[in-house]
This record gives C-alpha cells, sequence and structure tokens, in this order.
C-alpha cells in the first residue's frame, strides 16, 4: 500500500511533527508511505517539495498579513488562516502514485479547490486533524464560539469581515466535503465530537487515534544528562513549560504565572525553599513575562536535547485552554514525567488515568497550584512513579499502535467498507 501525506511543513510545529512521526511509523510498519510538504526540515528521500504558484503564494501572503493579522479582536490570538492554495497538489506524481492521501495541516498548500479536485482522483481522502481549522472558516482554534457547528457568519475573532471571505471559506469547505467525502481522524475525543457536530464533517466517517511518541528517544533514563544540561542541582524542583509560541492566550501562560505566584507563598509550607523551584520555558517565549527565576530554553531543534530536558524536569504544566492532543505531554509521560494540567480539550485523553498525574478546573489557577504543591510536597518524583508513567506511554502512544490503526482506516477504505453505525 502505497500513501502520501500532504502537511505544510514537515516537521516544523507541533501539528507537523505529529504527521512526520505517522510518516515513520508507517514506514517502520513496511508501508510505502511519502509526504509531500511546502517547506521541509530534513533530507529525507521520501519527503517531496511541492512546487509553489508565485501568484496565489503572494496573495496568501499579502491576507495573511494586512487583512488577518490587522484584523483580529481580542478574543483569540491563535493562527488564523483563510486558506489560500499555492500549488496543484492533485498533479503531484506522490499523489498520483499514492493509494490513499491522508491530509494533516495544510493551509497554504491546500484549499477547497484542490480538495474538492483530490475527489474527482477516486482515492480515499483521510483527514487527520491537528486543530479546528479543517472545520471553520478560518480559526485555528474558535475560542468558545460554535458558529461552526452550522456556518461560520460574523466571526468573532475578526473586527471586519467586509467580503464575506470567512463565510464564503466555510462554505467551500462544506461543499467539498459533502456527503461524508472525507474519513476523519482526530487524535483527541474532544476533537472527534467537535468534526461530527460540525456542518463540515456531519455524516463523515469520524475514528479517533491518538497520537504516538518516540519511545525510543523520550526515555526517563535521560534524567540525569539532562539535569547537567540545564545546570540544576538535585535539590531543585524543575516545572517544565513547553509552547510554539508562549504568547498566544490559549497557551495559559498567564494562567501558570499565576499559580507560580501563589506556590511561592507557600513554599515553606512544602518543605522547599522558593528559589529552588524552577521553571524551564520550552519554546519562543517573546511577547509574555517570564516569572522570577525562570530559565528560558528557547527553540530546541535537537530531538536528543529536548529528550534530555524533558526527562529532567519533574513535573510537566500543561495550562492550555484551548488544546488537541499536545505532543509536549506524550513526550513527558513517556519520559517518565508526571503531568499536570487543565481539564480541557484532549487533555483528559491523555492525563485522566494516567498515573502520577492530576487534572484541575479549567483556567483555575488557584487548583492548578494545588496540584503542583501536592507533587513538590510529595518530593521529587521516584523511580517506580517515573516507571508506571513510562509503562502508561509504551502500552498507550507506542507508535507501532497508531501505525497499526491508520492501517486498518486504509484497507477498510480501500476495501470499499464503512464504519458500523
Amino acid at each position: 500500500m502505497r500513501v502520501v501525506h500532504l502537511s505544510t511543513y514537515e516537521s516544523a510545529g507541533g501539528a507537523a511533527r505529529a504527521a512526520h512521526g505517522l510518516h515513520q511509523g508507517l514506514v517502520a510498519a513496511g508501508v510505502d508511505s511519502h509526504m509531500l510538504v511546502m517547506e521541509r526540515q530534513s533530507g529525507d528521500a521520501r519527503v517531496h517539495l511541492a512546487p509553489r504558484d508565485l501568484v496565489d503564494a503572494r496573495l496568501e501572503s499579502l491576507c495573511a498579513q494586512h487583512w488577518c493579522a490587522s484584523n483580529r479582536t481580542d478574543l483569540g490570538n491563535t493562527a488564523f488562516s483563510l486558506g489560500f492554495a499555492s500549488c496543484d497538489v492533485a498533479r503531484h506524481e506522490a499523489v498520483q502514485a499514492a493509494d490513499v492521501i491522508n491530509l494533516h495541516w495544510v493551509p497554504r498548500l491546500l484549499d477547497a479547490r484542490a480538495l474538492a479536485t483530490l475527489r474527482t482522483l477516486g482515492k480515499p481522502v483521510v483527514w487527520t486533524l491537528h486543530d479546528e481549522w479543517a472545520y471553520t472558516g478560518g480559526c485555528h482554534y474558535a475560542a468558545g464560539c460554535g458558529k461552526w457547528r452550522d456556518a461560520c457568519r460574523d466571526c468573532p475573532q475578526l473586527a471586519r469581515d467586509p467580503h464575506g471571505l470567512v463565510e464564503l471559506r466555510f462554505a467551500q469547505k462544506a461543499t467539498a466535503c459533502a456527503d461524508g467525502a472525507m474519513t476523519v481522524v482526530a487524535p483527541s475525543h474532544w476533537l472527534a465530537r467537535n468534526a461530527e457536530e460540525s456542518a463540515v464533517f456531519r455524516g463523515s466517517r469520524v475514528e479517533v487515534v491518538p497520537y504516538g511518541v518516540d519511545i525510543s528517544v523520550f526515555l526517563p533514563e535521560r534524567r540525569e544528562a539532562g539535569r547537567v544540561r540545564l545546570g540544576m542541582s538535585q535539590d531543585d524542583f524543575v516545572l517544565l513549560f513547553s509552547a510554539e509560541a508562549a504568547f498566544e492566550r490559549r497557551k495559559g501562560f498567564a494562567e501558570l504565572s499565576a499559580a507560580l505566584a501563589m506556590l511561592r507563598t507557600r513554599a515553606h509550607e512544602l518543605g522547599i525553599a522558593a528559589s529552588r523551584i524552577k521553571l524551564a520555558v520550552l519554546g519562543h517565549g517573546y511577547g509574555v513575562a517570564l516569572p522570577e527565576g525562570a530559565v528560558p530554553l528557547g527553540h530546541v531543534a535537537s530531538r536528543e536535547e529536548l529528550a534530555d530536558i524533558v526527562a529532567a524536569s519533574d513535573l510537566y504544566v500543561m495550562p492550555s485552554l484551548e488544546d488537541n492532543l499536545p505532543n509536549g505531554v506524550l513526550e513527558a509521560l513517556a519520559s517518565g514525567t508526571p503531568c499536570v494540567g487543565f481539564d480541557i480539550g484532549g487533555v483528559p485523553d491523555m492525563l485522566a488515568d494516567a498515573p502520577g498525574c492530576a487534572l484541575a478546573p479549567a483556567a483555575d489557577s488557584a487548583a492548578l497550584a494545588a496540584h503542583i504543591a501536592a507533587v513538590v510536597r510529595g518530593g521529587l518524583p521516584s523511580a517506580s512513579v517515573r516507571a508506571s508513567i513510562r509503562a502508561f506511554a509504551e502500552n498507550r502512544y507506542a507508535p507501532a499502535r497508531q501505525a497499526e490503526a491508520y492501517l486498518a482506516i486504509y484497507r477498510s477504505l480501500a476495501a470499499g467498507k464503512v464504519r458500523a453505525a
């Protein structure tokens, strides 16, 4: 079986890393898997670069810079994409040769016209959702708006839309995906429920397949090397936060900062000096005020270096207010690192029954602080706790499990089967 994955990026950003991880898992399972991308980050011979139409590319850039970015309201500051395509993917040889086409995060690579063209090829099309963009008029996270259930009009994330572009893009997606044309795979139950309720995917086959995590790289045994890399002593309690862009309000850095301020006032009750509670911040920290004593790590490109840092941490904190199935949590679980987070989106899928982990009510900084305090009070996580968390990740998020689940979907589509109602 030959599968082609369409993704704007090969491995830059969480969605692309997840797509590339699936591609690698399928290759390991003996599948003839390829990627077609707009921007590549490696020399993988199975990753192909899509040719760009410079006219459409300039139109997309102009729209993003001078219309979307300058026209946002205070409701959200996560990316907003109208979805202008800049290449004809249907004619690419990798797509022409494929038995199954798997879409991923595709703004700038695909638009509704391209989706409609893909349908004419007569091949099964699977769309793996990494955020909400596939079923909205342009937002990647809806910030509480549910208009995508019927029609995206009067978008609350834009100050104005005089030409009705959001409504137009939404209608084009609904037309391209009409009659259950796409098989949707959501990594979390939250995203699957939304897809099923959306006007774009209503009536489509929707499956839930969690991401896989590279359990050969993210290992508890990296802890000592990671502590040295971070320059942390054995007495330091290291909290880890990660985000591609901490300034996005949905990432909850403000709520985390408030929780840490509460925690520091109680440090003496926990038997630890406030100065020994360290916050390591992975990713781009521009646009946010880092708490006193925070350690900015910036963007870490090396997977091995990243794995050292995650294993060196004593608690991974996920304060997102909107999220799907964040890779950072999966990497922490594989590293045997306990996690706490808000009970939102796909986070409970990962943490509700994970050993050594906890959930706080959404946006409740005081409850988050209490959960962090409970972990700090218990001291550094023991080897047995880390081992149980690691075993949980191996059982649920091994790449081979993800590849097997996708293969089952691909084979059922190739055989013309549909899911039983």
